[in-house]
């Protein structure tokens, strides 16, 4: 069986952990969330439709990247393409991903809120294995519907 070099390698693990993100954000897991990072991490997040930024430092902040979901019902983080450049012990990376936000109005009705993203990313190799030493949130557009609970179709 062929041996995979140091990049297929980094290129296996890094796409883990992306998905390792989705899962822990839309577990709302923040201990599992803020391990994915290195200890002094740059998280950087927007508002979407605005063009001001916050960016949380270190990993105790960090972890709370994902409590903004928390007005939610539940979200599901669809990542599809990534692409990587790896140097050595550091990487950099251009993530997509699908985040679909479904949210109970006042009214009580439901709502996805589907928001197509763009992760730019900086990789660090640690003890620990591949982490982001720093992650930038970058919204696309945001497309709004009416949901249905989970009920038969047929």
């Amino acid at each position: 069986m062929p041996q995979l070099d140091s990049v297929d390698s980094a290129r296996v693990a890094l796409r883990a952990l992306v998905d390792e993100y989705a899962l822990a954000s839309d577990t709302a897991d923040l201990e599992r969330f803020g391990s994915l990072f290195t200890l002094d991490a740059e998280f950087v997040l927007s508002t979407p439709g605005t063009a001001e930024t916050v960016t949380l430092r270190g990993r105790d902040q960090v972890k709370y990247g994902p409590s903004g979901n928390q007005m939610f019902e539940r979200t599901f983080h669809a990542v599809h393409n990534h692409v990587i450049a790896v140097d050595g012990d550091h990487a950099t990376g251009l993530t997509y991903c699908t985040a679909r936000h479904l949210l109970r109005k006042a009214d009580d009705s439901l709502e996805v809120i589907l928001a197509p993203i763009q992760y730019h990313d900086d990789y660090r190799l640690t003890d620990e294995g591949w982490k982001f030493s720093r992650r930038e949130l970058e919204w696309t557009w945001i497309e709004r519907r009416p949901a249905e609970p989970p009920a038969p179709w047929w």
